[in-house]
């Protein structure tokens, strides 16, 4: 019984020497001085070629954003979804109120005829990764 007593006693003067000490740990500084997040606005993110004959084969497609934000955007990366789509975008910082773009070229040479939906992820300095898509159907 004392035992159990002792134990008590001793974990709670644990305790609160634990909740003491973290109450006068630092809390991190506030970095007023850190970019506000991206924002970014696509006119559209899905273009459909339609039906095109296969001996006029390659196809692109400009697809426009808006920087909506308060701070500058820029794209990090952008990964297609296999080898018959390529992408060139823009390469500069895009400050608020400007606009940048994105090109996706489709290579039906490097494709077989018939119906297609690929896609390209884009990555700006922001956490959200957007998706585009374009479709169509070769003969």
């Amino acid at each position: 019984m004392r035992r159990l007593y002792i134990v008590t006693i001793a974990g709670a003067v644990l305790g609160l020497i634990c909740l003491s000490a973290c109450t006068h740990c630092p809390r991190p500084a506030s970095n007023s001085s850190a970019a506000p997040p991206a924002a970014i606005s696509f006119a559209d993110t899905l273009h459909d070629f339609g039906t095109f004959p296969a001996d006029s084969a390659r196809r692109e497609y400009v697809f426009r954003f808006t920087n909506t934000g308060d701070g500058p955007v820029a794209v990090v990366d952008v990964a297609v979804s296999c080898r018959c789509l390529s992408a060139e975008y823009t390469r500069t910082v895009v400050r608020p109120g400007e606009s940048g773009q994105v090109t996706l070229v489709f290579d039906g040479t490097k494709s077989a005829p018939g119906y297609f939906d690929k896609s390209a992820r884009v990555r700006f300095n922001s956490p959200r990764i957007y998706t585009l898509r374009v479709r169509g159907w070769m003969e």
